[in-house]
């Protein structure tokens, strides 16, 4: 008798090059292959394929916010040594001014504030997940997507103040594994 393998078929992001996850489909990149949960143990299924397109989006809204700690007095898990550190570093000594970045003719050469963008799977009707868990809507209106067997996440994230019109919900490429069916 065979035993059954109760391994999640998917393989880990790492071991694709990123054009390989993509499909041309009409104007848009599509998701090749059946995405699942990140972790080996669990099974469940997040998309089908060709259920999403690939977008850049603003990598911001994935990370974690701060959060509360119980206890006598409410704090907040801080940023790692190292974060504060490199953050320390970069901030500007009393050497430098405001002023230091415009040029003679008075124009402003400071970089512009640019998002670091990054890859997501976008899909724009919940129900076309075949699986998908979803956080408490934090006070900027974020929700984070999430295995909805293991709870592992975030996975992605939904804007729940966006318009209806632009509403999306967003998968990290590289947060999730995929079945190529080899």
């Amino acid at each position: 008798m065979a035993a059954v393998t109760s391994r999640n078929p998917g393989k880990p992001y790492t071991e694709f090059q990123e054009q390989d996850l993509i499909q041309p489909h009409a104007d848009n990149q599509v998701n090749l292959f059946d995405i699942y949960c990140p972790q080996e143990v669990c099974r469940c299924k997040l998309l089908l394929a060709k259920a999403a397109t690939q977008v850049q989006r603003e990598k911001s809204k994935l990370v974690l916010p701060k959060l509360p700690l119980a206890g006598p007095t409410i704090s907040t898990i801080e940023e790692s040594p190292e974060n504060q550190k490199s953050t320390d570093e970069k901030a500007p000594d009393s050497n430098n001014s405001a002023t230091a970045d415009v040029n003679a003719e008075g124009q402003d050469n400071a970089p512009q504030s640019t998002e670091e963008l990054q890859s997501f799977w976008r899909v724009t009707d919940m129900m076309a997940f075949e699986n998908i868990g979803f956080s408490k809507k934090l006070p900027n209106g974020i929700q984070f997507l999430s295995c909805a067997d293991c709870d592992t996440g975030p996975l992605g994230f939904y804007d729940s103040n966006a318009l209806r019109t632009n509403k999306e919900y967003l998968i990290a490429l590289n947060r999730v594994r995929y079945h190529d069916r080899s």
